[in-house]
């Protein structure tokens, strides 16, 4: 009886015992027992001995080749292209190839390169592959299905390296990588589902870079990554719904970089990310939808500058870093919910940022948000909005306000402000009638009165030049009003400026020349409208109440005038 070394691995710890025991397949046995942390024995299996000997005597004769079961050492494709002086690059065809709860052991390597499987199926389902170096290195798996299935891999690398899979499902699915490096560079997984649920990636580098996938549907939900990087540069993901849900990633950095998601939904709702940086830069998401929802970013940046979406999604998200979200182009960003506790940057720098709407319902901004107002077309990215209510709209604008001001974009955050102003002034007349149609009576003049005496005047007391402008329009508005009922004989009974004294006396009489008239209408409209009050000159009839509404008007103005002015300077 012979016996192996312990392999010291946290993910396969095992021992072999060869023994000369037959089986239905072979004349030899063996007996693999399997180890936890504390060098335990947690499990113990039986495999039929096959040596890859006898696998290369099937491949010559082209037969089938059932290692369901089996034991296996050392097995090389190398090895059997040295021995039959083939070259290096040679497809060695494996017939209908099953290896279901296998047990390939190796000293070195496992060795698939270049092997080319033919027939309906390719089966590795609950397959054990030892602590060296898992090679499938340019294999061709063929058209059919191809199953990984709750394989697992030891603490060595594993290669599928331009491996090619056919147009049936590929599955993955619980498979354990162990704790060595992961390989799928340039991997072509063609038009098939795609199956990686449940899978455990290992604690080494994980790399798709140039990977290929098609129309099928592809996921990875609830798969989990070791510390090591996790690389998805260029890869094209193809047509297919596309999901990324409730994966744990782990620390390391991730790169999405240049990443095409094609045609179909992408999610990554509820995966969680560890301490390393995150790329998406110049990720093209296609035409679908993009979710980000309930994102844990965890501690580093996360980078989205110059990718392109329709719809990118981070409801729910705590935003515990920089991200960088000036992406190149993008029909939403959704981001309600949100809660920004370090800088969410989307202003524009030395390239193009085209959004056309952003949604911030309910988001609460602990750090800083860089956007500009004209730069990003602030305005646009808010009314563009098909799915909000003005007073979400309203609310909105005025989250947009504190960020500008706790930003000292000063003139940024008057134009928020006031958007928020007048969102709130129509949704309160909308809410009304929609209530009541009867309440149009009074909602109506309330929300125009409004709308002319703040917005227009003044701009919520963000234009002071604006109140000025106003002020001298007004002041004209009523010398003419004066001079048209004093001067004019028709209604010169109805009211008229007298001076004051001992006798009374009319300075505007149709009997003075229009110029004349006109200054003095304009001298007593210049005293009454700043209140100066000297009592020379005071209005008579009907001009009694205009003199009197001029003063209020005056007054106001000037106040409103002093508030914008001094709110300004004070800025």
């Amino acid at each position: 009886m012979l016996g192996s070394p312990l392999h010291e691995q946290s993910m396969l710890r095992y021992s072999v015992e060869i023994s000369d025991i037959s089986t239905l397949k072979s004349e030899k046995s063996a007996i693999v027992n399997f180890f936890d942390d504390n060098n335990k024995r947690v499990a113990s299996h039986k495999f039929a001995v096959i040596s890859k000997e006898q696998i290369y005597e099937w491949i010559d004769k082209g037969e089938n080749i059932n290692l369901n079961g089996a034991y296996v050492k050392d097995f090389s494709l190398t090895e059997y292209r040295t021995n039959k002086g083939l070259d290096d690059q040679v497809y060695i065809k494996l017939n209908e190839l099953r290896a279901r709860k296998a047990f390939f052991d190796c000293e070195l390597q496992t060795d698939f390169s270049n092997a080319e499987f033919t027939g309906g199926k390719v089966l590795f389902e609950a397959c054990i592959f030892g602590n060296g170096f898992v090679n499938f290195t340019n294999a061709n798996f063929g058209h059919g299905d191809v199953s990984f299935k709750k394989a697992k891999f030891g603490s060595g690398s594993s290669s599928f390296r331009s491996a090619r899979f056919g147009e049936g499902h590929i599955s993955f699915n619980n498979a354990n990588f162990g704790r060595g490096d992961l390989n799928f560079i340039d991997a072509d997984f063609s038009r098939g589902d795609v199956d990686f649920k449940n899978t455990y990636f290992g604690d080494g580098t994980v790399d798709f870079k140039f990977a290929k996938f098609s129309s099928g549907d592809i996921s990875f939900e609830k798969a989990e990554f070791g510390k090591g990087k996790k690389d998805f540069k260029n890869v094209e993901f193809g047509g297919g719904k596309i999901d990324f849900r409730r994966i744990f990633f782990n620390d390391g950095d991730v790169s999405f970089e240049g990443v095409e998601f094609g045609e179909g939904k992408v999610s990554f709702r509820s995966s969680v990310f560890g301490s390393g940086n995150i790329s998406f830069a110049q990720a093209d998401f296609g035409k679908g939808e993009t979710q980000f929802d309930l994102v844990d970013f965890g501690a580093g940046k996360i980078n989205f500058h110059g990718s392109r979406a329709t719809t990118l999604s981070f409801d729910g998200c705590h935003l515990n870093s920089y991200i960088d979200l000036r992406v190149e182009n993008c029909q939403l960003i959704n981001l309600r919910n949100t809660v920004v506790r370090d800088i969410l940057d989307v202003m524009p720098e030395d390239s193009t940022v085209a959004i056309r709407e952003m949604n911030l319902t309910n988001m609460r901004i602990l750090g800083r948000l860089f956007i500009n107002w004209r730069a990003n077309d602030v305005f646009d990215l808010i009314y563009n909005q098909n799915n909000t209510s003005l007073f979400q709209k309203a609310e909105q604008f005025r989250i947009l306000k504190e960020n500008f001001r706790n930003n000292g974009q000063y003139e940024d955050e008057d134009a928020a402000y006031l958007e928020f102003r007048r969102c709130e002034s129509k949704a309160i007349l909308t809410e009304a009638i929609s209530k009541n149609k009867k309440n149009a009576i009074y909602a109506y003049p309330v929300y125009y009165f409004q709308k002319y005496v703040f917005d227009y005047v003044g701009r919520y007391a963000t234009a002071p030049t604006r109140v000025l402008n106003n002020m001298a329009l007004t002041f004209f508005i009523f010398s003419f009003v004066y001079y048209a009922f004093s001067f004019n004989p028709a209604l010169y009974n109805l009211g008229h400026i007298v001076a004051g004294g001992s006798e009374t006396t009319a300075f505007n009489s149709p009997d003075l020349g229009h110029l004349k008239a006109f200054g003095n209408c304009l001298y007593y409209s210049g005293i009454t409208f700043f209140t100066v009050g000297y009592g020379d000159y005071f209005a008579h009839g009907w001009l009694k109440p205009v003199a009197v509404l001029e003063g209020f008007t005056g007054v106001f103005l000037m106040s409103y005038f002093t508030v914008a002015f001094v709110r300004k300077i004070l800025r």
